[in-house]
């Protein structure tokens, strides 16, 4: 495997930030690599995934790319009195990683996931574009924005004064739906994380209200890197 840090600066953030990649060593037959995009959570950045899990020996069993960018505390959004982390996301990082690395630009070959604010963006990434992924992962994923004064004492620098209320929901809804149908979406969640109702909720609106082809997991386990690192395995295993 192969661990690429590749900084630059970039015309959307006018400053340079860094994206982290795991690389396989050798192509398949097809010439290019299957991508997870992989996002970090709140308070993290790109290299948490490397740092505190072991997703490098785990990729090993995969051949998948791993582009993990470091979007700082943006909530992959175009903030109200900040950077426009969504633009720098969607028309720099995944296009020019694309011309940069040999991937595969086929929506059955490219994943995203994402863990607490990157399991948010995750979903977010889906359902703005459905025909981009053939599936989603989001791991204790924040879902209901309503919550973010209580974690956050900067949330009116990304989405003002007024809070968004049922943001994803409004968002899948307002997908094409033929697209969305097609994506799989694996969220799991430990059962003593603090999110854990607020997802309950959510996953009932994806099976239930839209019909999507979801698989909601539960099981013991906190809002840590002890349980991330844990489900880790059964994630990759389902995702491929």
């Amino acid at each position: 495997m192969s661990i690429l840090n590749f900084t630059r600066a970039w015309p959307s953030l006018q400053e340079q930030t860094t994206i982290h990649v795991i690389l396989p060593n050798e192509l398949p037959s097809g010439g290019s690599f299957q991508v997870l995009w992989l996002l970090h959570g709140l308070g993290d950045n790109g290299s948490g995934w490397l740092r505190k899990t072991n997703l490098e020996v785990l990729d090993k069993y995969t051949n998948l790319a791993i582009i993990t960018p470091e979007m700082n505390r943006s909530f992959y959004t175009n903030m109200a009195a900040g950077l426009p982390y969504w633009d720098y996301l969607t028309q720099e990082v995944i296009p020019e990683m694309r011309k940069l690395l040999p991937l595969s630009t086929d929506f059955k070959d490219n994943f995203v996931g994402g863990v607490s604010m990157g399991g948010f963006g995750a979903f977010k990434l889906a359902f703005a574009h459905p025909d981009w992924f053939s599936a989603v992962v989001a791991i204790s994923a924040v879902v209901d924005l309503t919550m973010l004064p209580d974690l956050m004492p900067d949330y009116r620098s990304i989405f003002g004064e007024t809070m968004p209320k049922q943001y994803l929901e409004r968002l899948a809804a307002k997908a094409p739906q033929a697209a969305l149908r097609k994506l799989r979406i694996y969220d799991c969640i430990g059962n003593q994380d603090f999110l854990k109702a607020t997802n309950d909720q959510f996953a009932d609106y994806l099976q239930h209200q839209l019909d999507l082809n979801l698989t909601y997991v539960t099981e013991t386990g906190d809002h840590d890197w002890l349980y991330w690192q844990r489900v880790l395995p059964d994630i990759l295993h389902w995702l491929l």
